[in-house]
């Protein structure tokens, strides 16, 4: 019996070193699978840190191309006008890259302006008299307000002159013709043939007021007065065709006169729209 609880005893005991060996391997082969998990994620990370590199470092050489790339096109270094414009700032305000670029644009085409304005003289050379000319609209940037209230003031005066001329020219025929006498009992031609010669050249169905009857009879006996002591005035015992013509030579030519007039009063019209085309401009371009 005792040698059978040995035997068991034995047994059991071998069975539990067994069993702890074992447990032992696996814990074993658990380490080196958590181990070799482990060195594979850190692998993992260094590829993917060693890509995220290569990515910026490509990013960054990217970026220092694309910025060559961009000063080669700009007509000034960089550096020039970085350091005339931090000359003339606040110390520490930051300038904006755009603000660099484009104002190295905008200097070169101020050049080309500036060039052209000297280019339009007929020499073949430019000179410092006419830099001078060129440059100076730009140095009376601050009287710019001033200019446009001086335009202004000239426009309207130009203004008020065709606008006098056309009061002028529409009054000065109308005060003359209101000193015809209407009071006369006696006329010199016939009522009827004036009206009859009145209607042929008037539209059918107009009526002829009174006043324009006795006023066109009046005035053309003046007219035939006046004809007829500038036909007198020649030296000579007679009357001729000639002394004739060169007497009504003026009456023949009011009709180009009046139209004439009409072209004037016109073209005055259309500078006065054209001044107010002129200040509705200065009043827009010229305000700083």
């Amino acid at each position: 019996m005792e040698n059978d609880k040995i035997k068991g005893l034995q047994v059991e005991e071998n069975a539990d070193v067994i069993n702890f060996e074992e447990n032992l391997d696996e814990n074993k082969n658990e380490n080196k699978n958590e181990n070799e998990n482990e060195n594979e994620n850190e692998n993992e990370n260094e590829n993917e840190n060693e890509k995220e590199d290569l990515e910026t470092d490509s990013d960054e050489e990217a970026n220092e191309s694309s910025d060559d790339d961009t000063e080669n096109k700009l007509p000034f270094p960089r550096a020039t006008i970085t350091n005339i414009i931090r000359k003339n700032i606040t110390p520490g305000k930051q300038i904006k890259g755009t603000v660099k670029d484009e104002m190295n644009l905008w200097v070169a085409e101020l050049i080309s302006k500036i060039a052209t304005k000297m280019n339009s003289q007929p020499y073949t050379f430019v000179n410092y008299d006419m830099l001078k000319d060129a440059i100076g609209p730009y140095e009376e940037i601050s009287g710019i307000n001033d200019q446009r209230e001086d335009l202004k003031k000239h426009i309207f005066k130009i203004k008020e002159e065709c606008n006098s001329l056309i009061t002028k020219i529409d009054s000065t025929d109308k005060k003359k013709a209101i000193n015809l006498s209407l009071e006369e009992e006696k006329l010199p031609f016939p009522k009827a043939t004036i009206t009859n010669k009145l209607r042929s050249s008037l539209d059918e169905g107009k009526t002829i007021k009174g006043p324009v009857k006795r006023g066109l009879n009046v005035w053309l006996g003046r007219v035939v007065s006046n004809v007829s002591k500038k036909m007198d005035s020649f030296a000579y015992p007679y009357i001729d065709r000639s002394m004739f013509k060169d007497a009504i030579e003026p009456y023949d030519a009011i009709s180009e006169i009046e139209l004439e007039k009409v072209r004037i009063i016109q073209q005055m019209q259309s500078i006065i729209t054209a001044c107010d085309i002129l200040t509705s401009e200065v009043e827009r371009k010229f305000k700083m």
